[in-house]
């Protein structure tokens, strides 16, 4: 396959392949079944952003800050909503021409792939046409455009004076924080298929940490972009391209001196972050990384099982595989419960300690979450990919 042609394909695409080649005697994906739910939800508010991501993947995420919502859709409409109500603050269309509807856009879209991020006074949204934005984020007005050679398709990491993407092409690029110009971009090789996504760096202890379409985890340098190590997650297995895929694109979790991260058709593994030394390695493949939920890690596989390890020695203490194949979001942590979306617009909540299910909303159906919930406070925050935001709120738990 040339290297000029490599195939992109978004995790969601990707699972239904997967899926699809199962037994005709299973079903696809997990049938939902019914429980005595031990936590009540409810809908605080709900709105439309835009068009949403429509049919394309993108990590577009709902933002909170000081008690204001943050949302945007790939054209290229930001907006800012009180957490409270949902009323609208203000709006900002970066499609380059104000739409008289909000559903009928009319300039060239701006194709916009995650964020917002919010750090101190400024907003920062990513781009496919090769645009990182710094915005105002009490206005929405431009501060800056840091333009690169590629797709970006992460969020921007901010820290230490630097803004930090990842592009599609495999570069990593840092821009100046100040006026967004380009201060070094790494090269690094990218896969002959590939999902469509990458890994959000992580800028730490003067270190930028990113997983790679090639099943690396590299640290490098973060005033020089140099290389300081590198250590592979994945090896290509397997006889099929899709066996063969490895990418790493989660975005690593960095807790002291360890880093932890998954890549997709490999193993979850722990990494001393000085030198890269593999600290242990488990079976566990899966396309994001772990998160840090009251020192235990948990993930979600490529299987969409949501599995706890032990953070010491990665020993498996839980798995629930009651929603294999659906799509499931990355974990979010909120009120005592994890939290995942699926790509049928359902809402789970998992107890944290056995991973029982407990809870389930049903937002609007065959709406998918591509990504994370949202803690804004009290209240969880939403986004589907029709472009619906909701404001959700737990009532009761036992």
């Amino acid at each position: 396959m040339n290297k000029t042609f490599k195939s992109m394909l978004s995790v969601a695409a990707l699972a239904l392949v997967l899926a699809g080649c199962s037994s005709k005697s299973k079903p696809n994906y997990a049938a939902l079944t019914a429980f005595t739910p031990s936590v009540e939800t409810e809908v605080v508010w709900k709105t439309r952003v835009g068009l949403g991501t429509e049919e394309h993947y993108t990590e577009l995420q709902p933002a909170y800050d000081n008690g204001v919502v943050y949302a945007a859709d790939r054209y290229g409409l930001l907006v800012a909503h009180h957490a409270d109500t949902g009323k609208r603050i203000w709006q900002r269309d970066l499609s380059g021409v104000e739409r008289w509807f909000e559903h009928f856009p009319r300039g060239e879209s701006a194709r916009l792939s995650a964020g917002p991020v919010i750090v101190g006074e400024r907003m920062y949204v990513s781009s496919e046409n090769g645009i990182v934005f710094a915005l105002d984020k009490n206005t929405g007005e431009t501060l800056w455009e840091g333009k690169v050679k590629g797709e970006v398709m992460t969020a921007p990491t901010v820290a230490e004076g630097f803004v930090v993407v990842h592009l599609s092409n495999g570069f990593i690029v840092a821009l100046n924080e100040e006026d967004g110009s380009q201060v070094w971009s790494f090269e690094d090789e990218t896969g002959l298929l590939s999902l469509r996504s990458v890994s959000r760096p992580v800028i730490t202890s003067g270190g930028v940490v990113v997983g790679t379409g090639t099943g690396k985890l590299q640290v490098l340098l973060l005033e020089s972009g140099r290389l300081a190590w590198e250590a592979r997650v994945a090896a290509p297995q397997g006889s099929s391209d899709l066996e063969r895929i490895t990418d790493v694109d989660g975005t690593p979790l960095v807790v002291g001196s360890t880093v932890y991260i998954s890549g997709y058709n490999g193993q979850t593994v722990a990494l001393e972050l000085r030198s890269g030394e593999v600290l242990w390695k488990r079976d566990q493949p899966s396309a994001s990384a772990p998160k840090l939920v009251r020192n235990r890690l948990v993930l979600v596989t490529q299987e969409s099982h949501v599995v706890s390890l032990n953070r010491v020695s990665g020993t498996e203490l839980w798995r629930n595989s009651d929603l294999y194949f659906r799509s499931l979001t990355d974990v979010t942590e909120h009120a005592g419960y994890l939290v995942v979306g699926d790509r049928f617009g359902y809402v789970h909540w998992l107890d944290r300690n056995s991973g029982e299910l407990v809870g389930r909303l049903r937002l609007e159906e065959g709406d998918a979450i591509r990504t994370a919930p949202v803690v804004a406070g009290e209240h969880l925050l939403v986004q589907s990919a029709a472009g619906r935001l909701y404001s959700i709120k737990l009532v009761g738990a036992e």
